[in-house]
């Protein structure tokens, strides 16, 4: 389970990697409804994270880079689990975004779509015409209610006119993104393949501040108030890295090191933790000021999405177990 869960009202959203769409209780975990996306077609997986807006869940779908693959972006009403509307693409791994009426997504052919939020119909799109034999995941795109930022496959960072899809400007770094990207005010933060991290314009793309890390930044930054998270991994070692930094890059607040490396998406902030969980079980808290260690607890299998509601934690792992975790 790759989505984090999402939770609205009593019930907590889960999208399995089996091609079914769960509903259940946020606090007993009972079934509520579920919806198999395998009946309309070749797909089964949820790799973004879900939109709720009002009485809508919206998610993508995918069957990776298989050709004879499909995606949607299905809108369930959350209560019902009824379709209230369904977009067909090739793959939809990314989140779903919103601004105003208009939702946003992306594709692993590096297709990027706008579309009406209430009954999904295409407003524009956007590619970088670049192929992807290799299969790279397309990372999340986010936005400023203004402008659309997307990594392209390409290796480059794009600035989209969110209503129009109009190419604002392009920036390619020394070397390729490694985590999707986060923003704050009018700064774009992203990490890079030679260990890098990077704080850019919104408005230009031109770098205002960048610094070394030791090792590569991965999946995707965390910002709260006064710092800035990153994951970093060392592939050599199997070794990964909590870092948090302050936003203008210019210190480092705190590292906590684990083995193996982390493989939940982004480090978790809630309650003053930061939390995240590895691929032996391993779910941590550090305090959020100085990475003091809080709690650890050992679930089954690999923890790849971390949400919460409350003082629930849920835990999803790649094997298909949700965990609720009083903390």
């Amino acid at each position: 389970m790759f989505s984090v869960p999402a939770v609205a009202g009593d019930s907590v959203f889960v999208g399995s990697c089996s091609g079914v769409f769960y509903a259940l209780n946020k606090t007993t975990g009972q079934l509520q409804w579920s919806y198999d996306i395998t009946k309309d077609g070749k797909q089964i997986s949820f790799h973004g994270n879900p939109l709720i807006v009002g009485d809508l869940i919206l998610i993508g779908t995918d069957r990776s880079c298989e050709p004879d693959g499909v995606g949607h972006v299905y809108a369930f009403d959350r209560r019902t689990g009824a379709v209230k509307w369904k977009y067909k693409s090739t793959s939809v791994p990314t989140d779903i975004l919103q601004v105003g009426s208009n939702i946003y997504f992306g594709s692993f052919q590096d297709r990027w779509s706008a579309a009406k939020l209430q009954t999904g119909e295409l407003v524009w799109t956007f590619s970088t015409g670049v192929a992807n034999p290799a299969c790279h995941f397309a990372r999340s795109p986010i936005t400023d209610e203004n402008h659309v930022y997307i990594t392209g496959i390409d290796g480059v960072i794009y600035s989209l006119d969110a209503a129009s899809g109009r190419l604002v400007w392009k920036r390619k770094l020394t070397a390729a993104p490694s985590t999707s990207l986060a923003i704050r005010d009018k700064s774009l933060f992203v990490g890079t393949s030679d260990n890098r991290i990077y704080r850019l314009n919104s408005q230009t793309g031109e770098s205002e501040a960048e610094r070394a890390v030791e090792a590569q930044p991965i999946g995707r930054p965390t910002l709260t108030g006064d710092s800035l998270f990153f994951f970093l991994e060392n592939k050599a070692e199997r070794a990964g890295f909590i870092v948090a930094l302050t936003p203008d890059l210019a210190k480092v607040r705190w590292t906590q090191r684990s083995t193996p490396d982390w493989a939940s998406e982004r480090p978790h902030v809630a309650r003053g933790l930061v939390i995240a969980g590895n691929c032996r079980g391993e779910l941590a808290a550090f305090q959020v000021s100085d990475g003091a260690p809080k709690w650890k607890v050992n679930l089954k299998g690999c923890i790849r999405s971390v949400g919460e509601s409350g003082d629930t934690l849920f835990a999803g792992v790649q094997e298909g177990t949700v965990y609720a975790l009083t903390y």
